[in-house]
């Protein structure tokens, strides 16, 4: 059966809205309010200067990017930290063929994460080079992994790089269908996002300081973020239930 985009996002619905209690309670306190912190709480990173071609103004914006970094970057680490932990329960809990209960999938997940962290990072030198040269192939190569965390989960103890060529091997001959969903989740999150990061901006400057509005912003932002990476994480499930299911 050939798999379509119609069908790839139907079978990921079907999932999350079976399951919806379950997603809420560990997307809450592991995806959305970490990122809501940090959006909230951490200052944006320095806008580039209106003129590229002024030397000591790119200087000068570097110099704050480098001073940026050094006083954010641990925050940012740490949401991914918690997130990756948070994808590696719920995946367990939404996957795994014993159905663990909430508890369970917390614990089994702090034992593996070492190999959920591996597994993740291996996606994400692909999928960031790919951004990087255009944002194309590096949608590709996220649908050409997605259904890495889903093998680690169900064919334990099989190991990150191992997890990363099997859904390398799921997804051959099927990615069209993959590829078109995660375009639809990436456009729909971006779609949310391209208004609000500059109101987040704005309401941050001098004279136009909302706090409230501001955390409303930043709150849409998080959801929005999380909603993605529950998306595709729902896609991912999909894709490996039905293509595994067929011996590929």
């Amino acid at each position: 059966m050939k798999l379509t985009l119609g069908r790839v996002l139907a079978d990921a619905w079907t999932i999350l809205r079976r399951e919806g209690d379950l997603v809420l309670r560990v997307a809450a306190p592991f995806l959305f309010l970490p990122n809501f912190a940090v959006q909230l709480l951490v200052a944006p990173p320095p806008a580039l200067p209106q003129s590229t071609g002024d030397r000591a103004a790119m200087q000068a914006w570097a110099q704050a990017i480098y001073s940026w970094m050094q006083a954010n970057a641990g925050w940012y680490l740490l949401v991914n930290l918690v997130g990756i932990y948070g994808m590696a329960a719920l995946t367990i809990l939404l996957i795994h063929p014993a159905r663990p209960d909430v508890r369970t999938a917390l614990i089994t997940a702090a034992r593996r994460f070492g190999r959920f962290f591996l597994a993740y990072l291996l996606m994400a030198i692909p999928i960031s080079l790919g951004f990087w040269l255009f944002v194309l192939p590096g949608l590709y190569m996220q649908a050409r992994l997605i259904a890495t965390i889903p093998a680690l989960v169900v064919e334990a103890p099989i190991g990150a790089a191992r997890a990363v060529g099997r859904s390398w091997r799921v997804t051959r001959g099927e990615w069209w269908g993959v590829l078109g969903a995660v375009v639809l989740i990436f456009l729909a999150q971006y779609l949310i996002r391209v208004p609000l990061s500059p109101a987040d901006s704005f309401l941050r400057s001098a004279g136009h300081e909302n706090p409230i509005v501001l955390a409303l912003a930043d709150a849409v932002m998080a959801a929005a973020e999380a909603a993605y990476q529950i998306a595709i994480l729902g896609v991912g499930i999909a894709i490996y239930r039905r293509l595994a299911s067929n011996g590929m």
